[in-house]
């Protein structure tokens, strides 16, 4: 099941929780100077290597085999504008 929310009904569910949770009676579309800022991490993955710098893969299918132990996450940020919307693929549950 797709279930899409646009920019405006996540702002006023955030408006929402903050009534219920804080008692705080603010309308945040007026509060905002900009567009709201996502903040994220990225995985940045790093591949294992032979001593001569090619990288090692799998015999089996062949892809690239990732070195876990040198594998980072970069902290990065996307503008969230009016028109964007949260798309979320739910599983259907028997």
């Amino acid at each position: 099941m797709r279930v899409k929310l646009d920019q405006w009904e996540v702002l006023h569910a955030i408006e929402r929780y903050l009534k219920q949770e804080y008692g705080v009676d603010y309308d945040i579309t007026e509060g905002l100077e900009d567009d709201p800022v996502i903040e994220y991490q990225e995985t940045v993955r790093a591949f294992k290597k032979h001593k001569n710098g090619r990288v090692v893969k799998d015999s089996t299918h062949g892809f690239p085999i990732i070195d876990h132990s040198k594998t980072t996450y970069e902290n990065r940020s996307c503008s969230w504008q009016e028109t964007d919307s949260i798309t979320l693929y739910l599983a259907r549950t028997s």
